[in-house]
């Protein structure tokens, strides 16, 4: 669905899309802020990281559409957990096939917010502001995950990798709101 039809769906008294998708599209939009300010750091005045910048773009427009997948995965996966609540059976599947995509989804938030912020030294001045929209649109998307993460129940394990993200999306916002 396109975006104003998924922000009516979003504010719609339904279960799904839910807070889950809403962060998988913020993420996106994280990742195509950085893509573009990584695309205006190429060309000849940028000839020392032109390859760099030009493969971290496509690297994040990669991530972008990955994200975008995961917003419908999660509005799936939320539909299979309140069906096999209902029909009181494959919960405990449903359960963790629900936690996985904010798992993963909170592991490229950290990752990119990361890579963000270590493109700012490199980067086009006249693009840090794009790229520290990025790192704050994955920042959020990132702890919504990790919300969306904690109501489907996970494990110590995947709660100690997910605290871990949490604290790298920190840095990389520490290292955004800086003049």
């Amino acid at each position: 669905m396109d975006l104003p039809g998924f922000i009516t769906a979003l504010a719609q008294r339904t279960p799904a899309p839910g807070g889950g998708a809403a962060a998988a599209i913020a993420a996106a939009l994280g990742c195509a802020a950085g893509a573009m300010a990584a695309r205006y750091t190429t060309g000849a005045k940028w000839a020392a990281v032109t390859n760099q910048a030009q493969a971290f773009a496509e690297l994040l427009d990669h991530s972008a559409a990955d994200c975008l997948r995961l917003a419908d995965a999660d509005a799936a996966a939320f539909a299979a957990v309140g069906a096999a609540r209902k029909a009181g059976t494959g919960v405990a599947e449903a359960e963790a096939r629900a936690a996985a995509i904010p798992s993963d989804l909170l592991a490229t938030c950290a990752l990119h917010a990361a890579g963000l912020a270590a493109f700012l030294a490199q980067c086009n001045p006249q693009l840090l502001s794009d790229v520290k929209v990025g790192i704050h649109l994955l920042t959020g998307a990132g702890r919504a995950a990790w919300q969306t993460l904690l109501v489907n129940r996970p494990g110590d394990e995947a709660q100690r990798l997910g605290r871990t993200y949490l604290d790298t999306l920190a840095q990389a916002e520490a290292t955004a709101l800086t003049p």
